[in-house]
């Protein structure tokens, strides 16, 4: 497989801090001269780890990730809070640390576990009538966010430096969950104040930032094989947690023009409940299916990668 492919792809980018998630897409942009690239899930300027960026037509896929859940590392600065509520803010309040971290764990236990309400950080990308919260922000307006379910899967005590009054925290969360709100909120409840002071993301589902690719090897994507570099996957082998169903070639035409798919259609069939319709003898992603009372209905067809076997036939 060599660089062609990549221009339809997931990358796995391991985002350093001082960059934003724009900055990572632009590179990628430039480097392999795509049009087409997207990421699913930001990642704050100041925090760094796992960014999953869709290529070409891959873009198609991000909605599949974004649902996914997240695990992040984080360390908190208590006794200081900002208005950002991370290390890039401004300071609005300073106090005197009594907690534990016996105090922490039960606060962690009793607020932050389980399904919870947040209110999303004022200075966020949500978009209020149409235009950013933070731009509003800093224009001087007034926003109020409404508070979201979130759900904390876990959350554990990995350090308290109690000579600088850091916590450090690995979450698991569901997608949606701000972890400076988290600190935010745990301020609050610990009457201390406090704030993100570094942050790095792990983990998006089963994928993990140590199969993940530097800044460097991004720069290098346009004269490496795709074999040579790390964090790399076609569509079929991003989406490995849905099933598989191999068509026979001749049924291409019936998914390229909407039609329901028949067992005469089918080689075979596993996993469930959202299948990844390939040709056969082939992992070239042309469809994503589920199954009905009717036979097998694709939800999404990919009509790029249907047109390439054309042309290759």
């Amino acid at each position: 497989m060599s660089i062609p492919h990549i221009k339809d792809c997931v990358l796995l980018i391991d985002k350093p801090p001082g960059y934003t998630s724009f900055d990572s897409i632009h590179r990628i942009r430039k480097t392999l001269k795509v049009k087409k690239c997207g990421h699913a899930g930001t990642l704050d300027k100041f925090a760094s780890g796992l960014l999953i960026v869709c290529v070409g037509w891959a873009t198609r896929l991000v909605p599949f990730f974004m649902g996914m859940d997240k695990r992040y590392i984080a360390t908190l600065q208590l006794g200081v809070a900002t208005d950002t509520h991370d290390s890039e803010g401004l300071v609005i309040s300073e106090s005197n640390i009594q907690c534990t971290v016996e105090d922490i764990r039960s606060c962690l236990q009793t607020y932050f576990t389980g399904h919870i309400m947040q209110a999303p950080p004022d200075y966020s990308a949500i978009k209020i009538n149409g235009k950013r919260s933070s731009d509003r922000v800093r224009q001087g307006e007034l926003v109020a966010i409404a508070p979201r379910p979130v759900h904390i899967h876990n959350i554990t005590v990995l350090d308290f430096d109690t000579a600088c009054s850091q916590l450090t925290l690995d979450i698991t969360c569901s997608k949606g969950t701000y972890i400076r709100a988290l600190a935010r909120d745990l301020g609050l409840q610990l009457q201390t104040g406090a704030h993100v002071k570094a942050l790095r993301r792990i983990s998006i589902g089963d994928f993990s930032v140590t199969d993940a690719m530097t800044t460097e090897q991004c720069n290098e994507l346009s004269h490496k094989r795709i074999e040579d570099i790390r964090g790399i996957f076609t569509p079929f082998r991003a989406l490995g947690h849905f099933g598989i169903m191999a068509v026979k070639r001749d049924s291409l035409i019936k998914i390229k023009h909407g039609k329901l798919l028949g067992h005469d259609d089918i080689i075979y069939v596993t996993g469930e409940p959202v299948f990844r319709v390939v040709p056969e003898g082939s992992e070239d992603l042309v469809a994503l299916a589920v199954k009905d009372e009717k036979g097998y209905r694709c939800k999404k067809v990919f009509i790029e990668e249907l047109d390439k076997i054309d042309t290759m036939e």
